[in-house]
């Protein structure tokens, strides 16, 4: 089964919020090997999120159908 546009749209943004959060973080660190990772890291959650909205781009919206009982 394949995911609706919506899903794929709020998989990115999570992914988008947690490179978000990982890029504030890396400007925590203290050193500097640690800075590198959390922001390579951040970089992957990115791409991911392009990915996931690329996909969206050709998912179908979800429709859901009125009841045939209600």
């Amino acid at each position: 089964m394949s995911a609706s546009k919506e899903s794929l749209l709020q998989q990115a943004d999570a992914l988008r919020d947690l490179s978000r959060r990982a890029r504030r973080l890396s400007a925590t660190m203290g050193l500097e090997s640690d800075r590198r990772r959390l922001s390579r890291h951040a970089e992957e959650l990115e791409e991911s999120a392009s990915r996931l909205e690329e996909n969206a781009a050709g998912a179908k919206t979800m429709v859901i159908k009125p009841s045939e009982f209600g």
